[in-house]
């Protein structure tokens, strides 16, 4: 009863709305579960022009009381407030369905229906940059066995992992630095981009510091429905030496789904050229098909993936790859903190045998299993986090069986 009392927004003291916001965010913690609260905190936030700190108190809103045609409002003027003015327009479209509306909040309505397009600057971008460390049982990606047969013709032969080669723990810093933002945007089109690039030091073991770098470039129809067409560059490397590198060209189609929690969906077509500069036997070529479900008033994604990945070399092992990957992903929010819970399970299977030395030529098959945590929250303008990672690959071949888990603390800090 008390917290009820406490979450009451009626009885907020008249005050400037420097003073309103404070004293909302100070009951954020207990009152995030409270819709009129959360309708409250992103309301003032739209009227103080900080539309991008209110999509998150309102998409909340909108996840205990879907229905609410004023928390609906609110969310449409903020998506326009980010320069998300297709998503905007289409939201207000289904809210002028509601019969509950009235005449003020349709003239509201109209008067934003009828706003141009806005004309985004080059300098719209959004900067992260965050410092971690942690703990890795599994540096190197090792199987975890410590022997394993060979078979041969003369029957099997047992062989032991050298040290060097079985699964290390060990600390590690990180540092992840990552931009993107919109390049030029014209009617219903824009051009987006994005940068990052992190850095992995494991000082008792330098053999596996490893960096990584990417870059991205999407030509997409503002707002929820279009074509979309985009293009990525990213590169791996291990103590110095560039172990992978990776091309994507992306082709599709998205949709809006029309539902309060402004769902999209994407389907696509993935083409992608890999190659491996320590071994170039083993570079291919993949095609496949992309389901990509977004849902932000819920916190929700859906990702599905499936293909072939073929070989450049006839003398790959284990030859033609089929691959399917699917993703789960949902954001809760808990006040001036989150959770953030991820579920992968990806399978590849060779077509013919691996390897005469691995259970007589059998064709690889590997299901792999990762579950993945994250509990942030806000101090000032950092947002501290601590994450753990799960990941069981799985293998009719021992060689190929691994498993990890990785505890993480850091903070991030948006530019």
């Amino acid at each position: 009863m008390r917290a009820e009392t406490s979450c009451n927004v009626q009885t907020l003291p008249d005050a400037s709305p420097d003073v309103t916001l404070s004293t909302l965010r100070s009951q954020e913690a207990s009152c995030h579960k409270q819709a009129p609260f959360l309708y409250a905190l992103g309301q003032l936030l739209n009227k103080m022009g900080r539309y991008d700190e209110a999509i998150d108190p309102l998409e909340g809103a909108l996840m205990y009381r879907p229905d609410h045609w004023p928390s609906q409002l609110e969310y449409a003027i903020a998506l326009e407030g980010i320069g998300d003015h297709e998503s905007a327009v289409e939201l207000l479209k289904s809210l002028l369905l509601n019969p509950g509306l009235d005449s003020d909040a349709r003239k509201q309505i109209a008067a934003l229906e009828q706003r141009p397009a806005p004309h985004l600057p080059v300098r719209h971008q959004r900067g992260t940059i965050g410092l971690a460390t942690g703990v890795d049982n599994n540096v190197l990606g090792s199987t975890y066995h410590t022997q394993f047969t060979l078979t041969t013709p003369d029957g099997g032969l047992p062989v032991e992992l050298d040290e060097e080669q079985r699964a290390r723990a060990g600390s590690f810093l990180r540092t992840d630095v990552s931009l993107d933002g919109v390049l030029a945007a014209s009617s219903g089109t824009q051009w987006r981009y994005g940068v990052g690039a992190s850095y992995r030091s494991t000082p008792n073991l330098p053999v596996a510091d490893q960096g990584q770098w990417s870059v991205l470039l999407e030509r997409s129809s503002q707002g929820n429905q279009g074509p979309y067409v985009l293009g990525q560059r990213q590169s791996l490397l291990r103590s110095g030496d560039t172990i992978l590198q990776q091309t994507q060209w992306g082709m599709g189609f998205d949709f809006a789904l029309g539902t309060s929690a402004n769902c999209r969906q994407r389907l696509g077509l993935d083409a992608l050229h890999t190659v491996y500069p320590t071994s170039p036997v083993s570079n291919g070529r993949y095609l496949g098909l992309l389901s990509h479900t977004n849902c932000p008033g819920w916190g929700l994604q859906v990702q599905l993936r499936a293909g072939e990945d073929q070989p450049l070399d006839p003398a790959r092992p284990g030859g033609v790859q089929r691959q399917s990957i699917l993703r789960v992903s949902k954001l809760s929010p808990m006040g001036a903190a989150a959770l953030a819970l991820d579920w992968e399970v990806a399978h590849r299977q060779d077509q013919s045998g691996y390897s005469t030395l691995l259970d007589n030529n059998a064709p690889r098959n590997m299901l792999r299993y990762a579950y993945r945590a994250e509990y942030r929250w806000r101090v000032q303008e950092l947002s501290p986090y601590v994450g753990f990672e799960w990941l069981d690959q799985r293998a009719n071949l021992p060689l190929f069986e691994l498993k990890n888990r990785v505890m993480t603390l850091g903070f991030r800090s948006n530019w």
